[in-house]
């Protein structure tokens, strides 16, 4: 099996900015959110839960999502595609051209780095931060970077470009969704990595362009390719426990785990709109899409059409373990639900 690239050092400038906190006592602080604005993840820790966008948007709330206040990241105005935290309260922030913005107290203080690859400065669109403190990060033409110091230092990943051999069972499950190969093995070394998610320390995966599925054991230092059952760019993917992990796509392509990552399969949607985002655990799962697509799924794996009311693309979702959260999306689009998506309340957007 052949390696994409050699792992390689990674060259980042650590500095500390400051942010303005804000306050939460009212409601029409996001008043200063524009039609114009992107909101494209969310995550939290502690009893803060952030929204992240562009430009340079960072949103947090103190109750659950119900109001948000903002907080200024000085001199950035750039697109902050993902964001993620661990248990501690550990978080990174990743967006366009290597920004990366980090924090150790559960988000009250921010630093930012840049993180640059042989001179060049990738977009960085998905990240997780592991349990450890190690920060993995995804992005264009194929990147993966790992930090396990902070951010003061990063590496290189890589991944094969070879899809195992597998046996006409596995091939079977394939056998309604199409191929997941790719003839020009030039744009699969370099396809673009749009998400990743992690079961524990070692074990997660990554996913991108042209049904690419691509999976760890060694905490994202080497990645391993796997069938997908499609050939339609995933844009995200979430770890619903040790053994499954659902992925979703372009043309409302959605593909499943059930062995841990060693096989894939195809999961019917029941829609054709291009799905952004996917927020899971063991009971409920919330996907959103383009055109106000928002699809919630129960333990028993059905799939059902909730109505938005949003004229945007949604880009992601997040809930806590009794069903509150947030979906967020284009036009400064943001809804809180307390009810795992089944109905939701616009607090921002149009």
């Amino acid at each position: 099996m052949r390696p994409l690239v050699a792992t390689l050092a990674a060259v980042a400038t650590l500095t500390t900015w400051a942010l303005l906190p804000g306050e939460f006592a009212r409601a029409d602080q996001l008043k200063a959110l524009s039609h114009r604005d992107r909101l494209y993840d969310a995550a939290a820790t502690g009893g803060s839960l952030f929204v992240i966008g562009h430009p340079g948007r960072l949103l947090r709330s103190s109750d659950g999502g119900a109001t948000f206040a903002p907080m200024a990241v000085a001199k950035h105005d750039e697109a902050l595609f993902s964001i993620s935290f661990n248990a501690k309260g550990e978080g990174a922030v990743v967006g366009r051209s290597g920004f990366v913005l980090l924090t150790i107290d559960g988000g009250k203080t921010w630093t930012s780095t840049v993180v640059t690859l042989d001179d060049d400065k990738p977009s960085l669109f998905g990240v997780r931060v592991l349990d450890d403190g190690t920060i993995v990060a995804v992005g264009n033409f194929g990147v993966i970077v790992r930090s396990s110091d902070h951010g003061r230092t990063w590496t290189r990943g890589s991944y094969t470009v070879d899809v195992p051999e597998q046996t006409e069972a596995q091939k079977a499950l394939c056998a309604h969704d199409g191929s997941a190969e790719e003839d020009n093995e030039g744009a699969i070394e370099e396809a673009r990595l749009t998400d990743v998610a992690f079961i524990d320390n070692d074990h997660g995966f990554a996913v991108g362009e042209f049904g690419l599925i691509l999976q760890t054991e060694d905490g994202g230092k080497t990645f391993k390719r796997r069938a997908s059952c499609t050939d339609r760019l995933l844009y995200g993917v979430s770890v619903i426990s040790p053994l499954r992990a659902l992925a979703v796509g372009a043309d409302g392509s959605a593909v499943e785990t059930g062995d841990g990552g060693s096989t894939w399969q195809g999961v019917q949607t029941g829609t054709t709109e291009h799905l952004y985002g996917v927020w899971a655990d063991s009971k409920r799962a919330l996907i959103v899409g383009a055109a106000g697509t928002l699809l919630t799924r129960s333990s028993d794996g059905t799939f059902e059409s909730r109505q938005t009311g949003v004229h945007s693309w949604l880009s992601s979702a997040w809930l806590d373990d009794k069903g509150q959260g947030v979906i967020v999306g284009g036009r400064a689009y943001l809804l809180h639900t307390r009810d795992g998506g089944q109905t939701q309340q616009r607090i921002s957007g149009e």
